[in-house]
């Protein structure tokens, strides 16, 4: 919607609940305990409709949308790319439940994403310093995670009054956040008067990252159709969803074919259309010339690494290659010797050492094609050029735990 239909005064005169409908309404996304329970309702007993898990795993009998249920369409986009791109549904009867209004598909598809993975150690720490999870919030899974923990300790106990003056960032709280799952939403296109009102939005595991589930490059490939740049990195098994913001916010029907077909209206209007928007929201903010941050190693710019003296080295990538540039010998006059230089290519590692001594060894984060890699000298820096074992990936970093 545009900047101007999303603003609210406080001063509106709006009573709580209305001011909530009303957010609702604009595609705020917001779930209360009352719409839990109005969820899980809607989808326990002997007659209850699928579950998005159940229609997932019949999509390798019949198509989602010939599963059964009645409902809005919306399309199940899995990560390996030998599966195909399929039609399921969100059932009548959870529309119903929490509807009219609202987006219902993060409600019923976060299950999905509740599948016990652990989470990195090692990303969460680097992330959590960053506060740049792919769409995901820091302070607002600690905060959940408060919340959950509060509502296991009595009233009036002195824990609870000690818990509630603080609020612990740590994996553990983030993992008591999304036990049982957690959905963030991506804009491939929002709503505008220029597209009768329908936007389309991807809907993915709001932790993907930090569980390491592997890259979504379908996902990414269509985020780029409609005019992201870079494309963003998606992990794991996405949904593509989309909604109607007239009269009020509502999903309607999107089937596979309308995010495969590259030649659909909606994904060629797409970028323009997203541009049109960052300019109204750059207005609206006084921000301008905001663009998406490239990702590591990408654009020319080379990122830092550490190497296994302490020694810094720094890398490259395209959707084919990345390249290390690793220092040999410090700034003199000794020349690098060639017979002392020994590189070692694995499916999914590189070992580089110069006079016995391990300068690097690095765990890639994805696997490499061995026979397509080289290395060459450059005066005193060993150029390592590896070659991705699966083309247009991106990697979000060099390491597997960063």
């Amino acid at each position: 919607l545009p900047f101007s239909q999303t603003t609210m005064s406080n001063d509106d005169g709006m009573t709580p609940t209305e001011r909530e409908q009303w957010l609702r309404d604009h595609g705020v996304q917001i779930e209360s305990s009352a719409d839990r329970r109005k969820a899980e309702s809607a989808l326990s007993g002997t007659d209850r409709p699928l579950s998005v898990i159940e229609q997932v795993q019949r999509l390798s009998i019949s198509d989602g949308a010939a599963a059964g249920e009645n409902g809005v369409k919306f399309v199940y986009l899995p990560h390996d790319t030998s599966k195909k791109i399929q039609t399921v549904c969100l059932p009548s009867r959870l529309v119903e439940a929490l509807g009219p209004a609202g987006d219902i598909i993060p409600t019923y598809v976060k299950s999905f994403f509740a599948d016990g993975r652990s989470i990195d150690e090692k990303i969460f720490q680097d992330q959590a310093a960053k506060q740049n999870l792919l769409g995901g919030d820091m302070e607002k899974f600690a905060a959940n995670a408060k919340k959950e923990k509060l509502a296991t300790v009595s009233e009036g106990e002195p824990a609870a009054k000690e818990e509630e003056k603080k609020t612990t960032l740590s994996s553990s709280s983030l993992m008591n956040a999304t036990a049982s799952g957690s959905t963030e939403t991506f804009p491939l296109v929002r709503p505008s008067k220029t597209n009768k009102n329908e936007g389309v939005y991807i809907y993915l595991d709001e932790v993907g990252m930090l569980k390491h589930l592997p890259l979504n490059t379908r996902a990414s490939q269509l985020a780029q159709q409609c005019g992201y740049h870079p494309a963003p990195n998606f992990y794991g098994d996405v949904f593509v969803g989309r909604v109607s913001s007239k009269p009020m916010l509502h999903n309607i029907d999107i089937e596979s074919g309308d995010i495969m077909d590259t030649t659909k209206e909606w994904i060629v209007r797409a970028p323009h259309e997203n541009v049109l928007w960052q300019q109204a929201i750059n207005e609206a903010t006084g921000r301008s010339g905001e663009t998406q941050p490239n990702h590591a190693g990408t654009e020319g710019v080379a990122a830092e690494a550490t190497g296994n003296d302490g020694c810094s080295y720094t890398w490259l990538q395209n959707e084919e290659e990345v390249e290390l540039t690793v220092p040999l010998i410090d700034d003199g006059d000794e020349a690098v010797n060639k017979r002392l230089i020994k590189v070692n290519f694995l499916p999914q590692k590189v070992v580089v050492k110069y006079n016995n001594e391990c300068k690097v060894e690095v765990e890639l984060y994805s696997k490499i094609d061995v026979d397509g890699c080289t290395w060459t000298l450059d005066k005193k820096n060993l150029v390592i050029t590896c070659e991705k074992a699966r083309d247009g990936e991106i990697w979000p970093r060099l390491e597997l735990s960063g």
